[in-house]
């Protein structure tokens, strides 16, 4: 394992420690679309020491969740661990939450965008999901056993489209985080309401963590094919 350092971009710092997404997270430092920025340029901005990020990440295992080091592992066998640990889950998980949030939302006013948000987020992350899934994930599969250049002039614009998709996800997230108090519960919160805040932050951990996975390592080893 690499020692993490501040001269580090964000997208090295969670390829090396998958699990510092976590600590980046819930700092509110977006490691997803400015992977290229500097750790220390990050905790800068956001008034964070910079020598306490380092102990917390560098005392993290270097393994995912699923105990999977994913740099080790190539281009294909990343799209196929990126559709069966997160897309498929994906269809399991939003229509299950769905009434759950709509049922927080019905009963609080005051988290009555919460409702709004996950509609219009359930609707792009299940648009998103099926784009890659029919057209950029085949298509990069095939240039990547097949290189030409028509299909690099195919790819570029639908990997421009899947990452302005991935600013418009993380800014839904960012708003869930600003309304639900970074997803606390207020004292005397019900059951449904926990388990709703519960299950959103999931779901932003989830999310960014496949993200990350297709902008700072996916997206990247394949970027000087693709834009030539």
């Amino acid at each position: 394992m690499k020692t993490i350092t501040g001269n580090m971009t964000l997208g090295e710092t969670v390829t090396e420690v998958p699990r510092a997404g976590n600590i980046l997270r819930e700092m509110h430092i977006d490691f997803v679309n400015g992977g290229d920025r500097k750790l220390s340029d990050a905790a800068f901005e956001q008034g964070v020491p910079l020598e306490n990020i380092l102990y917390e990440i560098n005392a993290l295992d270097t393994e995912n969740a699923d105990g999977i080091d994913i740099k080790y592992m190539d281009e294909l066998s990343i799209i196929k661990y990126i559709q069966r640990r997160y897309h498929e889950d994906l269809k399991d998980e939003l229509p299950v939450l769905a009434p759950y949030v709509e049922k927080v939302a019905d009963e609080n006013e005051a988290l009555s965008e919460v409702g709004e948000i996950f509609k219009s987020l359930r609707k792009s992350m299940a648009e998103h999901s099926e784009e890659e899934d029919v057209n950029v994930f085949p298509l990069l599969e095939s240039y990547i056993d097949d290189p030409s250049d028509s299909k690099r002039e195919a790819l570029k614009p639908r990997v421009e489209k899947i990452r302005n998709d991935h600013r418009d996800i993380t800014d839904f997230f960012h708003r869930l985080r600003e309304i639900t108090n970074d997803f606390t519960p207020y004292a005397g919160a019900n059951g449904v309401l926990r388990l709703v805040y519960d299950r959103l932050e999931r779901l932003e951990r989830d999310t960014l963590d496949h993200i990350h996975l297709e902008n700072n390592i996916l997206f990247q080893r394949v970027k000087s094919k693709v834009q030539g």
